[in-house]
């Protein structure tokens, strides 16, 4: 298993005003009429935000409900589900098994994800789908949110067959960006074989958890 790679602080910039973190908390209370016609622009039942000052959280609200159905207020701990921003939590840990030696950005993606080893590729000379490419969302696969969005609830046996049965190209790998959430699925299935543990408890424990990420 490889070891939690160290977090390399960033660096911080400065700033001359000593009232800056003053003068910042006497204007955190103007977000709050942002947010409400947000939300209600949106039809957001409840939501939280924050601000964030040189690493410290500084200020937080919240208002709205987290559940519709028993009415449980939203707080500055609810866990809201982040959608594709998870795509940077796994495009991290490949990063990270990378520089651990042990996968290649380079490489096919079917040295790490066989299922892809039969892929019909659009043209003969089509070179196969690198890891850097799904990465990249320029696998050549077709922009696919509502498809994919809905085939992220199958076991993975349920993914295999769609593997099987063929996935569809509209370019040839490296050509275009395409965002592909079928893409990031399979590095998710990388990140679990090389690591040799589920995707989502290699990043708590190498990601999140360095970070002080303990409620993401």
């Amino acid at each position: 298993m490889p070891a939690a790679l160290p977090v390399s602080p960033l660096p911080q910039p400065h700033f001359d005003d000593p009232q800056r973190r003053t003068r910042l908390l006497q204007v955190c209370g103007q977000l709050e009429s942002i947010f409400r016609a947000h939300s209600r622009r949106r039809q957001i039942p409840g939501l939280a935000y924050g601000v964030v000052l040189d690493g410290e959280l500084l200020f937080t609200h919240s208002f709205g409900v987290r559940e519709v159905a028993s009415g449980a207020l939203a707080d500055a701990d609810t866990a809201f589900r982040i959608a594709s921003m998870t795509k940077s939590f796994a495009a991290a840990a490949i990063v990270q098994l990378r520089d651990a030696g042990l996968l290649a950005l380079d490489a096919p993606a079917a040295d790490y994800a066989p299922e892809l080893a039969g892929l019909l590729y659009p043209a003969a000379d089509s070179a196969p789908i690198s890891v850097r490419q799904l990465l990249s969302m320029s696998a050549g696969w077709p922009q696919d949110d509502p498809w994919a969005d809905r085939q992220m609830y199958r076991a993975d046996a349920g993914i295999d067959e769609i593997y099987r049965a063929g996935l569809h190209f509209s370019n040839a790998p490296g050509v275009i960006f395409e965002y592909s959430n079928a893409g990031y699925m399979v590095l998710g299935r990388i990140i679990s074989r090389v690591a040799g543990m589920p995707a989502v408890d290699y990043i708590t424990r190498h990601i999140l958890q360095p970070l002080g990420m303990d409620a993401t």
